[in-house]
């Protein structure tokens, strides 16, 4: 495909969207169509459009040849019954769905139409987590043994320019902090210990925001196949006075050396007479997502992280609330 790439965003409720939307807009490949959204985000929606200078509609419409779908996740599948018979591309943001059987689903209509999806999960387009996939690949670190992941930000009332309390409402976002923010991290340690997980245990709760109607922080111990255990502390435990919005760490342990990310995002630190803050100056794991969709589809290639890596993040997350849940050891 040697023409710009036609792409429309459906819905404006999840927060990825606004850093998106700009630089769908100024991609060079990208002919961004229009923002869809009907719903709460609508007046947001219509800003960020006339920002942008691209048509503002209530309702997809018009032919495009791809799809960001940042709407809420339980209307993926509609969305992608109604777009992926057309032959539109989507680029799915998590989660994929609320439901194993929904993404099950979603993965299945995908394939079924030949349309390429894509699931855009941060960490595997940060610099530092990629340098040491690499080197996992070529077996400078040995057999990898033992992955922690540490991944924990400020709960998403209070982001400019979107309203997103939607993520603290059970039956709109089906997980807490652990899941929202955690989701990431468990497609991170498929990617960097190279398997499936086999065993999960996880304990998630409401404990350091127990106002909420959700949980706000967890921790899990995940066993994978070959015995590679990862640990992982994910949710919204930042106070809203913490320097940076989201803190990320990931340490992997092989049988010949180890290696240790403490800081995966580009940042700046700014600050003032009573605080200082660290922020995201230039987020190239958003650059590299939207460039590696853009590829996939322009290319016909198969993207680097597809539907079923969604999929199975999915499961793995649904596991560790179902062991939380039970408290037991589930099977994954």
């Amino acid at each position: 495909m040697n023409a710009p790439l036609r792409l429309g965003i459906v819905g404006y409720d999840h927060p990825h969207v606004l850093r998106f939307a700009p630089m769908l807009a100024a991609h060079p490949h990208v002919e961004l169509a229009w923002i869809a959204d009907d719903g709460p985000n609508r007046a947001w929606a219509e800003a960020m459009a006339r920002q942008l200078g691209v048509e503002f509609v209530p309702e997809p419409a018009g032919r495009i040849d791809a799809a960001y779908l940042a709407n809420r996740p339980r209307g993926h599948l509609d969305a992608v019954r109604r777009l992926a018979g057309q032959g539109v591309h989507l680029l799915c943001d998590k989660p994929i769905a609320l439901t194993a059987e929904d993404g099950r689903a979603i993965v299945e209509i995908a394939r079924t139409a030949g349309v390429h999806l894509m699931v855009p999960f941060n960490p595997r387009g940060q610099p530092g987590p990629r340098a040491v996939r690499e080197r996992i690949e070529r077996g400078d670190l040995g057999e990898i043994r033992l992955v922690h992941a540490v991944k924990v930000g400020k709960v998403p009332l209070t982001i400019p320019g979107i309203d997103a309390s939607w993520l603290v409402d059970p039956s709109e976002a089906g997980f807490g902090g652990f899941g929202d923010i955690g989701m990431h991290a468990v497609d991170a340690l498929r990617w960097l210990t190279g398997r499936e997980a086999t065993r999960a245990y996880a304990r998630i709760h409401r404990g350091v925001r127990p106002e909420l109607a959700v949980d706000s922080i967890g921790s899990a111990t995940i066993e994978f196949e070959g015995g590679a255990i990862a640990t992982l502390t994910a949710g919204w435990a930042n106070p809203d006075g913490f320097p940076s919005f989201l803190d990320a760490r990931f340490e992997v342990v092989g049988s010949k050396a180890a290696a240790r990310v403490e800081h995966p995002y580009q940042d700046i630190r700014l600050a003032d007479a009573t605080r200082s803050e660290r922020i995201a100056a230039s987020r190239l794991d958003a650059v590299w997502n939207l460039d590696a969709f853009v590829r996939s589809v322009r290319l016909d290639e198969t993207p680097p992280i597809t539907g079923e890596d969604g999929l199975r993040a999915l499961e793995l997350m649904l596991a560790c609330y179902r062991s939380s849940e039970l408290g037991v050891e589930i099977a994954v």
